[in-house]
């Protein structure tokens, strides 16, 4: 049986844990604003990097729309402590090294390899994907350490001021992610 969130959908209230401020409750942050949920890959992945990137540069937008941004990542704290300045983020960072969220929101993994987007057998990447790891190339951002599931895949929710999904976004490879733009609509 498919557990996955729909539009609608409620989404119960969960703990997590941030390289930076320990121990919180989801809710409890979000102070009954909108909430924009990203589920990324693992902090050393290229196209979580570019995503991350992305994400601090255009978090200001979704702050202009009330709403709250988080991003789960699949890498421990000391990994994010290492990589990441906490001055630098002003969203909050989701340390989820175990899945747990990843399996709360029934976010799955690609069994065709993670670059692989197509039926059994077809070994191409997306054009999307090609155009990530060109981008990543370019701004010299290079693999790092491997954490969690290689094969996890993305997912980004959108859930309103009553916990309820405005939009529940399942990637089909790892560089299926919503333009900022595109989310906005749903603010």
């Amino acid at each position: 049986m498919d557990k996955r969130y729909q539009k609608g959908s409620v989404v119960a209230d969960f703990d997590f844990t941030t390289p930076w401020g320990g121990e919180k409750k989801f809710y409890a942050v979000s102070e009954g604003k909108k909430k924009v949920l990203f589920f990324l890959r693992y902090y050393g992945c290229r196209t979580t990097q570019l995503e991350f990137r992305d994400l601090v540069g255009d978090c200001g937008k979704f702050f202009e729309r009330g709403a709250q941004v988080y991003a789960a990542l699949q890498s421990s704290v000391e990994t994010l402590r290492s990589q990441v300045r906490e001055e630098e983020v002003a969203f909050e960072v989701i340390c989820d090294p175990e899945g747990t969220l990843y399996r709360l929101f029934d976010i799955g993994y690609t069994h065709l390899g993670y670059f692989i987007n197509g039926l059994p057998g077809d070994r191409t990447r997306s054009k999307k994907l090609e155009e990530r790891l060109a981008r990543a190339s370019s701004l010299g951002i290079a693999h790092g350490m491997y954490e969690g599931c290689e094969q996890q895949l993305p997912a980004v929710f959108v859930i309103d001021e009553n916990q309820k999904i405005l939009l529940a976004h399942y990637s089909e490879d790892i560089a299926d992610i919503p333009e900022a733009d595109e989310l906005l609509k749903y603010l």
